[in-house]
């Protein structure tokens, strides 16, 4: 067999809450996008805090994401 190849590593349970608050992060903003958009369309004016939510989540939910792949990168060359 070999050494080149070896078995998945298991995820740590706190990295696996910080991707799972990063992708619920981006939804959170891609909604509050979408709700700002379809209020916009229909004439109305959106609550201003959707907006906040759009601007501060996304990239924070872009960065996390970021270091989540460094990170596995980080852990394969370690390999």
């Amino acid at each position: 067999m070999s050494q080149l190849f070896s078995a998945p590593q298991t995820v740590n349970r706190g990295w696996q809450i910080f991707n799972y608050t990063a992708m619920a992060l981006a939804l959170a903003a891609l909604v509050a996008l979408i709700v700002v958009l379809l209020s916009k369309w229909a004439g109305g004016t959106p609550w201003p805090g959707f907006n906040w939510i759009a601007m501060i989540a996304l990239p924070a939910a872009f960065l996390m994401m970021g270091a989540s792949i460094l990170r596995s990168v980080a852990i394969r060359r370690r390999l």
